[in-house]
C-alpha cells in the first residue's frame, strides 16, 4: 500500500549520538502511513558524513516508499 504523499530520507540522532536514517513526508505533514516512521539503523561506527552521503543517494534514486501488509 503506497501512501498519497512522497516520502524523503533523513539522517536523525539517538539520544546516544548515533545517526539512524528516517523516512518522512517531504510536504513535512503527517505522514499517511497511520504516524508509522520507516527507520533504517545503520551499522555501528557508521558516521553522520556516511549517514548523510547515504540519505543523498537514497534521495536521489528513490521515488516513493510502500509498504505491504500480510
Amino acid at each position: 500500500m503506497s501512501p498519497e504523499q512522497q516520502h524523503r530520507c533523513t539522517v536523525q540522532v539517538t539520544g546516544d549520538g548515533v545517526p539512524f536514517l528516517a523516512f518522512e513526508p517531504s510536504s513535512g505533514e503527517r505522514s499517511s502511513y497511520s504516524n508509522s516512521l520507516f527507520t533504517l539503523d545503520l551499522r555501528p561506527g557508521a558516521s553522520m558524513a556516511e549517514a548523510r552521503q547515504l540519505a543523498d543517494h537514497i534521495n536521489s534514486l528513490v521515488w516513493g516508499v510502500s509498504t505491504t501488509v500480510f
